[in-house]
């Protein structure tokens, strides 16, 4: 039986050739992110012009050759005026149909001024990151 063994490489050194790879491929990289933004702001002007010359011909829906199905959706959001609610409805009920949240920006000139610990805040603020997004300007 023969064994056959691989150098071993330093982590370095495996970061280094990474790096050089990227380096190499790095304008094209740049140029790809900033063309497909590009693309994608003209894919969705051109659907904005599509989607209102369709609304405009009253169709609710419609077949293609192809399969695939146009619909007109149609959805609503409601506004529901807190004043009027909370005098109309027991405490009790205005209670359980409401909730308290921290609104960050007083939360922060709170801290900064001294009025809430830091032992507070270390205990209640938890940091998250967001997933990372590319900007084309």
């Amino acid at each position: 039986m023969n064994t056959v063994t691989t150098p071993k490489t330093e982590m370095g050194a495996v970061k280094k050739i990474g790096e050089a790879i990227v380096t190499d491929n790095l304008d094209k990289i740049i140029q790809d992110v900033a063309d497909a933004k590009q693309d994608l702001e003209k894919a969705k002007e051109a659907f904005a012009m599509a989607e209102a010359t369709f609304l405009a011909t009253g169709i609710g829906e419609a077949n293609l050759s192809d399969g695939r199905k146009v619909t007109v959706v149609q959805s609503t959001v409601r506004d529901i005026n807190p004043d009027i609610v909370k005098d109309n409805v027991s405490r009790g009920v205005w209670q359980r149909i409401t909730s308290a949240v921290v609104n960050t920006k007083a939360f922060d000139l709170e801290v900064e001024g001294g009025r809430i610990d830091q032992e507070v805040v270390d205990l209640a603020v938890t940091v998250k990151d967001r997933k990372p997004s590319v900007r084309v300007k």
